[in-house]
């Protein structure tokens, strides 16, 4: 039974499981891309990028998967496999173009502190930005922009906990060193990821599923949708795409999909749907 109201508690804290996933997803990615990272083989330029990049890959489907699952896991929307590929895909291709432009332009860089620092900070910054372009698809009103930012803020902070661990640490702990500095970059970008969702929301519908079991979902102009589809408030057993909830030009509506009966609401307002109570959440 505790172990029941911890995930519960875990569940409901958005902060807390974006960040978690975020560093076990990062070090997981990193602990696998290891099978990739040749440090005692020669290697030309091109194979340099090449090796780069699919190494970047390995790290940022396995991170991209971790962000998704706790979002579609706080959201209590089916995981849906087509899902899980297509994020699977986007995060390798986006993991192998960064890491193949960061190591183009770090080989033709002079040795020095723009080098190591400035420039590695860069790199994680465009990784970062790929992935929350990504990551930023599924998350209702966030969008593509804010997505990127966030993602290329947390890419960055991430390098900078990389660097401070990796100077913490004896040379002899390198391998350590990299697996907690892709973590951190992971730890980064989940944060990034809700505190840009949660800046930018002017309102949201918090949907309670059961006593301290709570979820919010920013509202805007792209409709949030209610249903037992692909829907961003699951309902199972229910219709794909029963109504949905949309935030526009200072008025929050409501509306019924069968009948198209328009709603509106205001902060404080309460729907019941499906036996789930929703309140809305709004600036006055």
């Amino acid at each position: 039974m505790k172990l029941a109201s911890l995930l519960a508690t875990v569940r409901g804290n958005k902060l807390a499981l974006y960040g978690g996933a975020g560093f076990l997803g990062g070090a997981l990615g990193a602990l696998a891309a290891e099978t990739i990272n040749r440090q005692d083989v020669p290697l030309t330029r091109a194979q340099l990028m090449v090796s780069t990049g699919l190494h970047d890959a390995v790290l940022s489907c396995i991170l991209a998967l971790a962000l998704f699952l706790a979002a579609e896991w706080h959201q209590r929307r089916e995981i849906v496999p087509l899902k899980i590929v297509r994020i699977f895909l986007y995060g390798a291709g986006a993991g192998f173009l960064s890491g193949a432009v960061a190591q183009a332009l770090y080989s033709v860089a002079e040795p020095g502190f723009f080098k190591y620092y400035v420039l590695r900070v860069v790199c994680w910054a465009l990784f970062g930005l790929l992935l929350g372009a990504i990551l930023s698809r599924p998350v209702p009103n966030l969008g593509l922009a804010r997505g990127a930012v966030a993602g290329a803020a947390g890419g960055a902070i991430g390098c900078l906990g990389a660097l401070a661990a990796w100077y913490l640490l004896p040379d002899s702990a390198e391998f350590v060193g990299r697996i907690i500095g892709f973590g951190l970059l992971g730890l980064a970008l989940g944060l990034a990821m809700h505190f840009v969702e949660s800046l930018f929301s002017e309102a949201a519908i918090e949907v309670e599923w059961a006593p301290y079991e709570t979820t919010r979902v920013s509202l805007g102009a792209q409709p949030v949708t209610v249903g037992g589809g692909e829907d961003h408030i699951f309902l199972r057993g229910f219709p794909p795409h029963i109504s949905s909830i949309v935030f526009n030009n200072g008025q929050i509506e409501h509306i019924e999909t069968s009948n198209g009966k328009r709603t509106p609401l205001e902060d404080g307002s309460r729907l019941r749907i499906g036996g789930v109570n929703m309140v809305v959440h709004a600036a006055k």
